[in-house]
């Protein structure tokens, strides 16, 4: 009898957490939408898409440019204009962030990766190569 109470108690806080889950999803996907158009003005595209089904889902993307194409000035502005965008906000400064390191340590590498996770929590990861 105990485990079907625990059985039954889990069911509910499920549902509700499936709920958040797909509400939050969605809103970070519109966000994500957005951030999309902003960098493709700075030479970026979608390189892929994927989503993944689980107990939570999760999205993972990836968005390609040009180290060359990071102009902190324009990056900093943009989100100073967009700072109620916390996605594209952390997208931006990983970007400047990248862009630091590979002038720091003087790398050959032409091109940059930002591979984006929107699931709980999110996740932003870039890499040069």
């Amino acid at each position: 009898m105990a485990l079907i109470d625990l059985m039954t108690g889990l069911h509910m806080p499920m549902e509700v957490l499936d709920e958040v889950t797909r509400v939050k999803v969605t809103a970070w996907l519109d966000e994500y939408k957005k951030a999309i158009a902003l960098l493709e003005d700075f030479g970026f595209t979608v390189g892929r898409f994927t989503v993944s089904m689980g107990i939570l889902p999760e999205i993972h993307t990836s968005i390609t440019g040009s180290i060359e194409n990071i102009h902190e000035d324009a990056l900093r502005k943009l989100m100073d204009e967009r700072q109620a965008e916390p996605l594209l906000v952390s997208m931006l400064k990983a970007l400047i962030t990248l862009r630091h390191f590979w002038e720091h340590i003087e790398l050959k590498l032409k091109s940059v990766t930002i591979n984006v996770t929107l699931g709980v929590p999110p996740k932003i990861a870039v890499e040069a190569h």
